[in-house]
């Protein structure tokens, strides 16, 4: 059966790639009208390639049981992540380091396996929504427009809407929507804030801005571990809960 559905997918990924553009064009959300076609089928066309990849590779191992399609679909997306990180100097390994702070925080906050494990998976993929055009702002040499921050930020959007129809990850949405929400809610009127937004939504922001400070950019230098600590914890109650920032201080 997993050769036939190889062999399937093989001689007719061309055609399922043309299928799922007009799906998700029919039933996505506003968001991903910001997206060209091009870039739409790169996207897909490399999930497509991916799955192909690791069925074959499950075939090939074939140990009786049932593939953990979550745990494939983790770690193509990880090499899809490679990817689009990769797509600027100044971003490269960021969502595995993203990741890894994410979790460190979780477990430093008591939360269960079960929460550490969705927390670490939310953060693989907060940035997925960067296949639009966003990711190319890093690389501006200079600090960005507020209408530069406001496109680069839509990704949340975009990415959140990618995941909604996977049902194992829809319960991730709100972690990728909010990720860049502000703790005190400046600059998102109506939307969550405070204790209304999920933890690994406030955790993610920690770990995100962290790292990111952790990396140079076009228009300044990396910070050092010291001053991206300082700068996590001057955003204490406005940007970052204030309650997981102490736990920041852990991070290498």
């Amino acid at each position: 059966m997993s050769q036939d559905l190889i062999r399937y997918l093989e001689n007719n990924s061309l055609n399922l790639l043309n299928d799922t553009l007009g799906d998700v064009r029919a039933n996505a959300g506003p968001a991903l009208s910001t997206i060209s076609d091009d870039d739409m089928k790169v996207a897909l066309y490399t999930a497509i390639l991916k799955i192909i990849d690791a069925l074959r590779s499950e075939s090939a191992i074939d140990q009786g049981g049932s593939p953990d399609i979550r745990q494939i679909y983790l770690e193509q997306t990880r090499q899809m992540m490679d990817i689009i990180d990769g797509q600027s100097s100044y971003t490269t390994g960021h969502t595995a380091a993203v990741a890894r702070h994410a979790a460190q925080i979780a477990a430093s906050a008591g939360l269960s396996d079960s929460e550490i494990e969705d927390i670490e998976y939310a953060a693989w993929i907060h940035n997925i929504g960067l296949i639009n055009q966003s990711q190319k702002l890093a690389t501006l040499p200079r600090k960005l427009s507020s209408d530069e921050i406001k496109a680069a930020r839509n990704h949340t959007v975009v990415g959140a809407e990618m995941i909604r129809p996977i049902e194992f990850l829809a319960h991730l949405v709100p972690a990728i929507r909010y990720h860049h929400n502000r703790y005190d809610g400046a600059g998102a009127p109506g939307e969550p804030r405070g204790e209304r937004l999920p933890v690994a939504a406030r955790i993610i922001a920690i770990s995100d801005a962290y790292q990111a400070m952790l990396e140079p950019r076009a228009y300044r230098d990396a910070f050092s571990r010291d001053e991206a600590i300082l700068e996590i914890d001057k955003g204490a109650g406005a940007q970052f809960d204030p309650k997981l920032v102490p736990l920041a201080h852990e991070l290498n």
